[in-house]
């Protein structure tokens, strides 16, 4: 029986690669307002510093430190990826001796075209998705899909309820939905294995598409069980 389950909460920590901006500042703002040890990755020590001194502020958590990318997940159990798809493979490549066994890697990922300076279209990477393509990338390593149709804004709104899918093996996903079980306001489901993620990244194209048509930024999907 793991520590969900029995009672006893283990102290998980969580980086947050990307973490400055956009879904990955909103991400942590999220996990440290339900007292998770986050920590802030980012390729300027500094902007991390600085993110994590934001977020502590907003949500009143001493738990939150800013590294550079190499050295927030040095003993990190999640790492999430929220960056900007052209920087993945030069962020899993700086990264990637410094995982620690066993931690669950977390593609938040979404490939579009506007990373590339084209329009808001998604582009599909050769592997299927943004998270197959890092879970080749890093063999030695369980990577899961999840907070890929995932509004930031709603995210950072401590208010706003949401649910997000993960996609993987049942292991891994299992061990990011016990910790996000934990969090105010999320309902995570598990979304099968994860070439499924061909799926929950695509959904983003059209949640673009609904956010331009009502002039939102808040559009998102739910699902009734």
């Amino acid at each position: 029986m793991d520590a969900h389950h029995n009672g006893e909460h283990k102290e998980f920590k969580v980086a947050i690669l990307g973490g400055t901006a956009g879904l990955g500042r909103a991400l942590a703002i999220r996990l440290a307002a339900s007292g998770m040890r986050v920590v802030i990755g980012s390729r300027s020590e500094e902007k991390g510093r600085e993110a994590a001194r934001q977020v502590s502020e907003l949500t009143g958590s001493a738990a939150v430190e800013g590294k550079r990318n190499e050295e927030a997940v040095e003993g990190a159990d999640f790492v999430v990826f929220a960056v900007p798809y052209p920087g993945m493979y030069e962020v899993a490549k700086a990264v990637r001796e410094r995982l620690m066994a066993g931690c669950v890697v977390v593609s938040a990922v979404v490939p579009l075209e506007s990373d590339l300076g084209g329009p808001l279209r998604y582009v599909e990477p050769s592997a299927g998705s943004a998270a197959e393509a890092l879970q080749e990338f890093l063999k030695d390593h369980q990577v899961v899909s999840a907070f890929t149709f995932t509004p930031a804004a709603l995210l950072e709104d401590l208010n706003a309820e949401l649910d997000v899918i993960v996609c993987g093996e049942r292991g891994p996903a299992q061990k990011l939905i016990g910790l996000l079980e934990r969090v105010k306001g999320i309902r995570p489901l598990y979304g099968g294995p994860l070439r499924n993620a061909r799926i929950t990244e695509r959904l983003v194209q059209l949640l673009i598409d609904v956010n331009r048509e009502y002039k939102t930024k808040v559009a998102t999907i739910r699902v009734v069980l």
